[in-house]
């Protein structure tokens, strides 16, 4: 039977058994699960081997020896089978595992029987090859086989009941793959020989072996079986390369060099030449060839398959680059659906334990999620409809909204929501590449999501600001508007009683001049005092009544300027003439400096008239050593005005209010508390109406310097019709 059809089925699968044990192992080599599948692979290899030795020697003896080998490493296949159905998907009871301890000694046992004559007497020689003498513990060791396949089956269904859905799919297509691989070896290898007294069969061990191999490949390919498939595929691919690239080079090389060199067995120069040209030309095209056999080998194990490094930029672009919510959401979720190729998804945000907002893409009509579903979905951080038992609370919740995984979602330990996804588009399986992208994915999400719902919080904060704010502002409006009817009304009432009183005090005040000047006849020097301060405190209420007339003509809209020219040398001493008994009475001096000559200015002297009399009259009120200089200049273009006095200055951090309406300064405050606080205001006022500048310096406690600046030639033009002369004495 040492056929060449029997030396190749031989061959493949011994190579087939050892690329499936090496991958396997080479995949985790610290998983017990793995190690022990390997081993059962290398006993497999070691039947498959010895069996196939067994046919190809020409001694009896060796024949003998490797018989014995294949007896052993079957007796040793079958226990770690048996290891291997404890301990996998999971170890069940440790009751079991002890188990396995004390049936131990019974392949120990039957090793040192294997190799001794009570299995195998001897071999003779038969015309398709040798045949075994069987001993007379053969009935023991073909016992044990039966009775170790027997409780495989049993461990296999206790496993499987107790699995998930996943688990449940690789427990049985493992079961397939081993099951049939121990009932055609026991058939081939035991049941056969021992009915016919010839162990020709034994030979047809290697079909067997295929079952296992079909079906532990396809439980790798289709159901995640240790999750190989990455290193089966790259396996494949490259001996495919290897291959190719061999084949291609032997072939070119041979093809060309008999047709160039024919009938040359030595290697010249120009072979040399050919052949490193084929050498190199090999090297450009490998990678290209290599990324196409590992498409080829990809789309076989891994159908619609994405790149996990662009999956996971693209997803953080969408993440950083979107700040509305539902925007957020959707381009997320329509990215992993794209990507993964899945049918449908939905993300559900959950605040305050209630569902805030629900996104879903590629459904019907939008699921109807509860709240309650959501509670119960959230107490595993990922679920896997196929890894669930069937007919299970979750499974069936699950399956209501036609989602193949659950992601939940947190955020500092606290539950944000849900991302369920449907199933895939090509009805292939999550990959567990597929639920490591979602979990890494996940947090960057959640994140991405608390910063949505912050802005979203903010943006209806604005618009409770807003309307918070139009209301006020309308509130204000309103009395805004009412406060300027009272406003109005008042200014109606200063105008009328300043109209109404100025007019007697006008009188008083002229009365008391001529009494002053005697032309009522000579007075006595006691009664000069008494009349002068009649006089003063007249001229003060006077003062005192045009500037309210004139803030209620600002206020009104009905303060004009009407220049014209002036004399204001004259003018200047003419105010100060009002201001010498006071300064003399004071204690200090009251003096001016001026050019001879001085140019007339054009301005409205009624109005500057009050501004100079407030800057000097306040000047002699708080100075109290010293005395006041007061000085004019003019060039061709300005007029020049100053007030200096020792006086007690204004504080640092008043001199910015200080010409501000009603404003008084602390110490001025103290030493004339009957001030109103408007005279500097209208002073500032009347001067940026002429289009000039005020000029204003201070140091605290050293005195003041307060003047202004005005164009000679007046840029404000008079309209008689608008204008009416307004008097201010």
């Amino acid at each position: 039977m040492n056929s060449p059809f029997y030396n190749f089925i031989s061959y493949i699968f011994i190579s087939l058994n050892i690329i499936l044990g090496l991958v396997v192992i080479f995949r985790n080599k610290k998983s017990k699960m793995n190690i022990v599948f390997f081993v059962v692979d290398c006993f497999i290899i070691i039947t498959l081997l010895s069996n196939y030795l067994v046919d190809f020697t020409h001694s009896a003896a060796s024949a003998l020896m490797w018989t014995r080998i294949t007896n052993f490493a079957a007796l040793w296949v079958m226990f770690f089978l048996l290891y291997f159905a404890l301990i996998f998907p999971k170890t069940l009871k440790k009751g079991y595992i002890k188990l396995i301890k004390y049936f131990l000694f019974v392949p120990v046992f039957l090793s040192f029987v294997t190799f001794s004559p009570l299995l195998i007497s001897g071999m003779e020689s038969k015309d398709w090859g040798f045949n075994p003498i069987l001993g007379p513990f053969v009935s023991l060791h073909f016992a044990y086989l039966i009775i170790a396949f027997l409780l495989l089956f049993g461990v296999l269904i206790l496993q499987y009941k107790s699995s998930r859905s996943l688990e449940k799919s690789q427990i049985k297509y493992i079961f397939l793959g081993f099951g049939l691989l121990i009932i055609f070896a026991l058939i081939f290898s035991a049941i056969i020989p021992l009915v016919t007294n010839s162990g020709q069969t034994a030979k047809l061990a290697p079909i067997a072996t295929s079952f296992f191999i079909a079906f532990t490949s396809y439980a790798i390919v289709k159901h995640r079986l240790m999750d190989i498939r990455l290193v089966v595929a790259r396996s494949i691919a490259y001996s495919v390369l290897v291959l190719i690239v061999a084949g291609v080079y032997a072939g070119s090389v041979l093809a060309l060099e008999r047709i160039f060199f024919p009938g040359t067995s030595q290697l010249g120069l120009a072979q040399g030449a050919l052949r490193t040209v084929l050498a190199v030309i090999i090297a450009f095209t490998f990678q290209p060839l290599r990324k196409a056999v590992t498409k080829a080998t990809d789309s076989i194990f891994f159908k619609e398959q994405y790149d996990p490094e662009a999956f996971l930029k693209e997803t953080n672009k969408i993440l950083s680059t979107n700040i509305i919510l539902t925007e957020l959401l959707y381009k997320t979720l329509d990215h992993i659906i794209q990507e993964m190729r899945i049918l449908e998804g939905t993300f559900v945000v959950v605040e305050d334990d209630k569902i805030h907002t629900i996104q879903s893409i590629g459904y019907k009509s939008a699921p109807d999620i509860k709240f309650e579903d959501v509670k119960k979905l959230s107490r595993i951080d990922i679920i896997v409809f196929d890894e669930l038992e069937e007919g299970s609370h979750l499974k069936n919740i699950l399956r209501k909204y036609e989602a193949s995984v659950v992601i939940r979602l947190m955020e500092d330990h606290q539950f944000a929501g849900l991302l369920m996804l449907g199933e895939k588009k090509s009805g292939d399986m999550f990959a567990a590449k597929d639920i490591e992208i979602l979990e890494i994915t996940a947090p960057e999400i959640t994140m991405a999501m608390q910063r949505a719902k912050q802005y979203e919080e903010i943006q209806k904060f604005n618009l409770t600001l807003r309307a918070e704010v139009m209301r006020k502002t309308k509130k204000l409006r309103e009395a805004n508007e009412h406060l300027q009817e009272l406003d109005k009304a008042k200014d109606e009432f200063i105008s009328m009683a300043s109209h109404q009183l100025r007019t007697p005090l006008t009188a008083i005040k002229g009365y008391l001049s001529m009494l002053l000047e005697g032309d009522a006849g000579e007075i006595k020097i006691g009664q000069y005092d008494f009349i002068n301060e009649a006089f003063q405190g007249a001229n003060k209420m006077v003062n005192l009544i045009n500037d309210l007339l004139n803030v209620s003509r600002m206020s009104t809209g009905k303060f004009f300027i009407d220049p014209m020219p002036l004399d204001m040398k004259k003018l200047i001493q003419e105010e100060m003439k009002q201001l010498t008994t006071a300064a003399r009475q004071k204690g200090i001096f009251l003096k001016f400096e001026a050019p001879a000559d001085m140019p007339k200015i054009e301005a409205d002297e009624n109005k500057i008239r009050q501004v100079i009399m407030n800057f000097i009259d306040n000047s002699v009120y708080y100075t109290e050593k010293g005395g006041v200089t007061v000085k004019c200049s003019a060039s061709h273009k300005d007029f020049v005005f100053e007030v200096r006095d020792t006086g007690i200055g204004v504080p640092k951090e008043m001199q910015q209010k200080l010409f501000a309406k009603f404003y008084r300064a602390d110490n001025a405050r103290r030493l004339r508390p009957d001030g109103t606080g408007l005279g500097l205001y209208l002073a500032k006022r009347v001067i940026e109406d002429h289009k000039g500048e005020l000029i204003f310096r201070s140091t605290p406690g050293k005195g003041s310097v307060f003047g202004f600046r005005l164009p000679i030639h007046s840029p404000i033009k008079v309209d008689p019709k608008k204008h009416e002369l307004l008097n201010l004495h």
